[in-house]
């Protein structure tokens, strides 16, 4: 049984690392999102009983996935980011290109998903879809979303992530690259940086203290208005997934956007091969919803 836990993180983890694909669309996929999130809960209720008996079942389920999550991402983000002396395809301007119009192909064909889980959408779903869409444009446009983050914004994009990653549909390496702390945390992890990791995994600690259980609740009494602004706020992300930018490299310039450039087929099949990836991962979700029910 371990090693299916470990065999989902490792999935979970994969799809973590990249921006546009949701590690909670995943474990709903394999059929344990509701024991992640009734786990975790039973892990933060435990200052409060104090009871070691009911933590046994739930750390032999997080344990071995969380493993596997950050095997599975140590693993993967090496692609498009990789350690200093051999930067991956994503610091690359013949690469990252494709890689951007990838992601980007990634996150429009997941707006469905959040959107689609609305039960009735109506005009406050859009008002607040577009409300959250142009709140995420003004934020993407401010001058420390376009440099390289202070420490303390890595406390900020860690309890972001972390909450995102608990999400289906919403992705947290997408909210990462919006914050322009994508490369940044990946790099750390892979050129071992303990100062930037501690920061980032210090606000993952206080998003699952604070920001989760706020979360539970309004994802059980204000599901379809949380749902229309996450619809919104990853319409307003497309933004910093642009394929074409003066740099590539934050620690070089400022992702500035630019015109298309000529390579415009290949980016559009790239962004094509991102939107199939979701396609089939939408089916299979329902497929496992449908079995379920």
């Amino acid at each position: 049984v371990r090693i299916q836990h470990l065999g989902a993180g490792l999935l979970m983890g994969s799809a973590d690392a990249v921006p546009g694909i949701s590690g909670g669309t995943v474990a709903l996929v394999i059929g344990i999102y509701q024991r992640l999130i009734g786990s975790i809960a039973i892990v933060l209720n435990y200052p409060r009983e104090r009871d070691f008996e009911k933590l046994r079942e739930p750390l032999t389920f997080l344990l071995p996935l969380g493993f596997g999550i950050v095997a599975a991402y140590w693993l993967v983000s090496r692609l498009p980011v990789g350690p200093a002396e051999a930067p991956g395809l994503l610091l690359q301007p013949e690469s990252a290109v494709l890689c951007y119009g990838f992601f980007s192909g990634l996150v429009v064909a997941s707006l469905r998903e959040p959107w689609h889980r609305i039960s009735a959408p109506n005009r406050e779903h859009s008002v607040l879809a577009m409300t959250g869409a142009a709140v995420t444009l003004i934020l993407l446009d401010l001058p420390f979303m376009k440099s390289v983050p202070a420490d303390w914004m890595l406390l900020v994009g860690g309890a972001l992530a972390l909450t995102a990653m608990l999400l289906p549909g919403i992705s947290g390496a997408l909210v990462l690259m919006m914050l322009g702390q994508y490369a940044v945390v990946a790099g750390a992890v892979h050129d071992l940086r303990l100062v930037p990791l501690l920061w980032f995994c210090s606000g993952g600690l206080v998003a699952a203290l604070t920001v989760v259980p706020v979360l539970r609740r309004l994802l059980t009494e204000q599901l379809d208005r949380t749902l229309a602004v996450l619809t919104g706020v990853m319409a307003g992300s497309l933004r910093a997934l642009w394929p074409w930018k003066e740099n590539y490299d934050m620690r070089t310039g400022d992702l500035s956007p630019l015109g298309a450039g000529t390579n415009w087929p290949e980016v559009l099949l790239a962004a094509l091969l991102g939107a199939l990836v979701i396609v089939v991962l939408e089916r299979l979700t329902r497929r496992e919803t449908n079995r379920s029910t």
